[in-house]
């Protein structure tokens, strides 16, 4: 299956030209006891540009580990997480188009294509212009994959879902998810059933060491010093984990787990569940 992810991907990559990201800025990871100003002055960029981009930032709490966005046009450096990794696909519609022959390009059936754009009033009906998402992970998975394939689907289908708004309660793929409903979704697409609430779904699955973690594990966080679980991420591997959270952007997205101060230590403990 992993093969076919990467298919998926370079489908895309061919019509990078008509292809665009929800949200294209660079991610800088904070050292702590930084500022925007000092950020700026960094990568030569305008503070009040990074402020803008950056809004749900707290400019007296930018803390180890948080990651920023960096305006177009920045100081090059290295270690920076490009913005076609953090932004889900989307394609603008040019003259002549229709769903189908979108779903034909990328080798997508249609109803996959319809189901990641439900905003779409009319599908019948689409205009020059209009941006829409294009999944880049396969509809479904083989029943008998093993676990790296199964964690690669898992990693795929949940990228897909780069900067789908969180609302607390929302269960709405490629529209609304809170945490819990986002992990929902993404393990059910692998055809592993999870409960609804992040308290709950840590009640099943194999308890991991930290020291053990791997790519597709569960990661659980007692936030704000709570005795109950209060939030749960995918892991990617390299410390890293996707969640659908509210800061530094609203929305899912990719932050650090013992690399943030924030959520280093809020850490409960992670399970497996294939």
């Amino acid at each position: 299956m992993k093969k076919l992810i990467v298919a998926a991907v370079v489908f895309v990559n061919a019509i990078l030209t008509q292809t665009c990201f929800a949200v294209p800025y660079d991610q800088y990871t904070a050292k702590g006891n930084e500022t925007f100003w000092s950020i700026a002055k960094d990568f030569d960029v305008d503070v009040s540009e990074l402020q803008k981009i950056n809004s749900l930032v707290d400019p007296e709490n930018i803390w180890r580990g948080l990651l920023v966005s960096l305006p177009h046009g920045h100081k090059p450096a290295p270690g920076l997480i490009p913005a076609n990794e953090v932004s889900r696909t989307t394609y603008k519609i040019q003259t002549g188009d229709t769903f189908w022959s979108i779903a034909r390009s990328n080798g997508i059936p249609l109803s996959y294509l319809l189901e990641a754009n439900t905003k779409v009033k009319d599908p019948q009906h689409i205009f020059p212009g209009l941006v829409i998402n294009v999944p880049t992970a396969p509809p479904s998975i083989p029943p008998n994959a093993n676990w790296e394939e199964k964690a690669d689907y898992i990693i795929a289908v949940a990228k897909d879902q780069f900067d789908v708004p969180y609302v607390w309660g929302g269960e709405k793929p490629w529209v609304a998810l809170d945490c819990s409903s986002f992990t929902q979704y993404v393990y059910g697409r692998a055809g592993i059933k999870l409960p609804r609430t992040s308290n709950w779904q840590y009640q099943y699955g194999t308890y991991v060491p930290k020291d053990q973690l791997r790519k597709g594990d569960l990661v659980f966080f007692k936030e704000h010093g709570s005795e109950t679980i209060t939030h749960v991420a995918i892991y990617l591997g390299n410390d890293l984990m996707i969640n659908a959270d509210t800061d530094p952007r609203d929305g899912v997205q990719l932050e650090y787990i013992f690399g943030d101060d924030y959520y280093g230590a809020a850490y409960a403990g992670a399970k497996r569940y294939f």
